[in-house]
């Protein structure tokens, strides 16, 4: 008889630390409020909170709505009975602010960091970029140390060369390349690289909300993979335009959806 109620005392004792255990993991180790929000966890009976009041400080980050570059931080601690310690706790106060949920569709043009290097091509019968080192998917981002952001300050820069070898600075997977290229004159006077290149992407995106007292908006996005180079572009900036929606593809589970339209996308050869 003592065996079995002691089986029984140690189930309901496995019982209820099981409880324990579920409770606290449970718990995140980082939560975040809204300012005027009271941190509230559900906690279970000889479970409480030890806020550490040397932890508070406020962090600036990037944000630029309303105040939402100012966030509070301090440390909170579990304690069993009030006699252990058996979680650390990291809460984040940010400041409330309101925004308007949209689902709109919208044109996007997105602009590179540089030029960006999407083809080679001959120029009169010959290879201007031969032994340069310059190859698809490379970045062009300066000409003779002036900097390159679009490509019509790559085509001025060519232009004014008068066939006089251009200095280029490039780079390729993160890493930092000069190198030297003399431009050839066409048949039309003018001079070229052989190089196809393009300084933005352009496609159609969905709006997800708009913050009126900024007028921020934001949306989810992705990386861009260049039709031609096949790699990531590197974005440095964007304008949204109008576009046109031709088709939408309803997504479903494991396919997802997608939004077909027309906008205006530039590709050039220097």
């Amino acid at each position: 008889m003592k065996k079995i109620f002691l089986r029984i005392c140690l189930i309901l004792f496995l019982l209820v630390l099981l409880v324990y255990v579920t409770n606290i993991t449970a718990i995140p180790d980082d939560i975040i409020l809204f300012q005027g929000e009271e941190l509230n966890l559900g906690l279970i009976l000889g479970i409480s909170l030890k806020e550490d009041t040397n932890s508070y400080k406020t962090v600036e980050t990037s944000s630029t709505i309303n105040n939402g570059n100012r966030i509070e931080k301090k440390k909170v601690t579990l304690s069993l009975f009030n006699l252990i310690d058996v979680k650390n706790i990291e809460v984040n106060t940010i400041p409330g602010t309101t925004v308007i949920p949209l689902g709109n569709s919208v044109g996007l043009k997105l602009y590179t960091s540089g030029v960006l290097v999407v083809g080679l091509t001959e120029i009169e019968g010959r290879k201007p970029y031969e032994n340069t080192g310059i190859e698809e998917g490379d970045m062009i981002v300066e000409i003779n140390e002036k900097e390159v952001t679009c490509t019509s300050e790559l085509l001025s820069s060519v232009n004014s060369s008068n066939g006089e070898s251009l200095n280029v600075k490039y780079i390729r997977d993160g890493e930092e390349f000069i190198s030297t290229i003399a431009p050839i004159k066409t048949k039309d006077n003018e001079y070229k690289l052989g190089l196809w290149v393009r300084d933005g992407a352009a496609g159609i995106g969905t709006m997800s909300y708009y913050e009126p007292s900024t007028n921020k908006f934001a949306a989810l996005g992705h990386g861009i993979v260049d039709i031609d180079t096949e790699e990531l572009i590197n974005i440095s900036s964007g304008e949204l335009v109008t576009s046109k929606i031709s088709s939408i593809v309803k997504g479903e589970e494991g396919v997802p959806g997608e939004i077909k339209g027309t906008i205006v996308n530039r590709r050039n050869n220097w």
